[in-house]
């Protein structure tokens, strides 16, 4: 194929499904997963004040909920239901496994800073991401059925998730980093190809929340390893 039959593709041509079947996803988990999915809001609220406490193990214990929200939305969603009609989706629900795994890893290993980060910045902006952002679907397809619940919904997941850099030691930050930056970026041009304004909301909530989980962050001579 040259390059002027490259060219004469748009983004559009490269998704290969509607705004109605993608939408319908969130309603078709949403009942086969009820009433599980209650449990991954009980764990939305109460990961930030984990990950606020003075106490290293209820950080730890916050940081490994989180991983276990990233490896739950990556294979449940992505892999079960976006995977067949999509397959990088795939790639991404395995990548959101190793993501989840990792912050695990951290946990065991305990990469952790040894000081709690500012409470007020991070207790509101976590509670902005899973209980607002999960409305942006229900915006764009009308119907409440499909509300992305954090550790259910990949994108609420990955927007909180984000939240966690400043919870790593600085070695670690900057590989955690990698996922859900690409993450966004391909989810935003998937949004655009399908025209979903609504849901363009979510991959720019993940980039906010990274660059506001980096100003978070310790200084390294806060930080242990």
């Amino acid at each position: 194929m040259s390059g002027a039959d490259w060219l004469s593709y748009s983004l559009q041509d490269f998704v290969m499904f509607g705004p109605q079947v993608f939408l319908r996803l969130f309603v078709r988990i949403n009942d086969d997963l009820w009433p599980w999915q209650l449990l991954g809001l009980a764990a939305s609220l109460l990961i930030p004040f984990l990950v606020v406490s003075n106490h290293l193990l209820r950080r730890k214990l916050g940081l490994f909920l989180i991983g276990l929200a990233w490896m739950s939305s990556g294979f449940g969603f992505l892999v079960g239901y976006f995977g067949p009609i999509n397959w990088p989706a795939n790639w991404f629900g395995w990548a959101f496994v190793g993501q989840g795994a990792f912050l695990l890893l951290a946990v065991l290993r305990g990469a952790l800073p040894s000081r709690p980060v500012s409470r007020p910045p991070l207790l509101i902006l976590w509670f902005l991401a899973v209980l607002a952002l999960p409305w942006l679907v229900v915006g764009e397809s009308g119907s409440w059925q499909s509300v992305a619940v954090f550790g259910v919904g990949p994108w609420v997941t990955a927007a909180a998730g984000a939240l966690a850099v400043p919870l790593l030691a600085s070695a670690w930050r900057r590989l955690y980093l990698i996922i859900p930056l690409v993450w966004a970026l391909a989810s935003g041009a998937m949004f655009w190809a399908l025209a979903t304004s609504w849901l363009l909301a979510l991959p720019a909530a993940t980039l906010m929340l990274l660059a506001a989980g980096l100003w978070l962050s310790p200084r390294p001579a806060q930080s242990q390893g």
